[in-house]
């Protein structure tokens, strides 16, 4: 899919009002920003590998009103909008972030209703029990994707201070 670049406020109101269920990613940027242009073709190749979403730029000189409306203070900033609710931020020219953060959301994108997925069973159904060896498989799967969500989700320093936190209240729990 191509990128659209956005100069006004109504031109992305008609662009997220088409799409209220796709994700959108805006990337906020400048002519002068290094980092911009650093980052430019991750964009571009992010935008050709995943046609399910809408993938804007927004040069925040010349569409000074889309800027303030996100509050973006820093280049690159690359917000992410499901119709018109912002869902996720990337911040700076972090390329692993911002493939991450497009492959999170192209995902939950692309599942559709939202409804769940899996073997599922009917109530009153007949169906075998599981072996523990399959709980066990799907406990470590399950972790496997929570933990590559918090390292998605959280910076390094971020981590690191809810590790802290959580050793300290432990620390505090063994104590009392």
């Amino acid at each position: 899919m191509s990128i659209t670049h956005i100069d006004s406020v109504s031109q992305l109101n008609g662009i997220l009002s088409k799409s209220k269920d796709k994700v959108s990613v805006i990337d906020f940027h400048a002519t002068w920003c290094g980092p911009c242009h650093a980052i430019a073709p991750t964009f571009e190749s992010l935008s050709k590998e995943y046609k399910n979403v809408n993938f804007l730029k927004c040069d925040v000189d010349a569409a000074k009103d889309v800027a303030s409306l996100y509050k973006v203070s820093a280049m690159p900033t690359f917000v992410f909008l499901r119709g018109e609710t912002k869902i996720d931020q990337v911040r700076g020219a972090d390329r692993a972030a911002l493939s991450a953060t497009v492959k999170k959301h192209a995902a939950s994108s692309s599942s559709g209703s939202g409804a769940f997925t899996g073997k599922g069973h009917t109530l009153g159904g007949d169906s075998a029990p599981l072996r523990p060896q399959e709980v066990a498989g799907d406990v470590r799967r399950g972790l496997g994707n929570a933990t590559q969500s918090f390292e998605a989700t959280f910076s390094p320093q971020t981590r690191v201070l809810l590790y802290l936190l959580g050793a300290y209240a432990l620390f505090w729990y063994m104590s009392s």
